[in-house]
């Protein structure tokens, strides 16, 4: 049996944000502690459309996420005066008391999941991630059958 390369990832990718949600059991919230910090690091220009793109993930799922943390009281959303369409995402000031608890818990859980593995495997992992993300980047139906001719059978 073939394994979906994205098994393996999704298994450490469950183990590491349970543990990182119990490494900070006084925070209100249980999950979306990386999201709290890319909102900080786009300081004031952030839309809720751009934040989307930057996680690769569905709008209407990036509003799920954004009620949680609304409704916990770490974001809030306002108008672009700019374009009233656009909803700008800002951190409450609870959320950016959080961030230095977040960052710690993370800095100390990575150091956790890459103890006993060497620096210099440490950079390959993460050049390697960075090349099948690539790899994968924009995929589509149309692209697959000219590189894969033997998918054309299975659309």
């Amino acid at each position: 049996m073939i394994e979906p390369l994205a098994n393996p990832f999704i298994a450490v990718s469950k183990k590491y944000l349970s543990a990182l949600s119990k490494m900070v059991p006084q925070l209100p919230i249980d999950r979306y502690h990386y999201v709290l910090l890319l909102i900080d690091s786009h300081d004031r220009i952030l839309t809720q459309k751009a934040l989307s793109e930057i996680l690769h993930i569905d709008k209407s799922y990036m509003v799920t996420i954004l009620d949680y943390l609304e409704e916990k009281g770490y974001v809030k959303r306002e108008k672009n005066p700019q374009d009233r369409r656009e909803q700008l995402i800002r951190l409450t000031s609870s959320a950016k008391s959080s961030l230095p608890i977040i960052r710690a818990a993370i800095k100390e859980l990575n150091a956790i999941a890459f103890q006993n593995i060497c620096d210099s495997n440490k950079l390959l992992f993460t050049e390697l991630l960075t090349t099948i993300q690539q790899n994968l980047l924009d995929i589509s139906a149309d692209s697959l059958e000219k590189t894969h001719p033997i998918l054309k059978n299975y659309n």
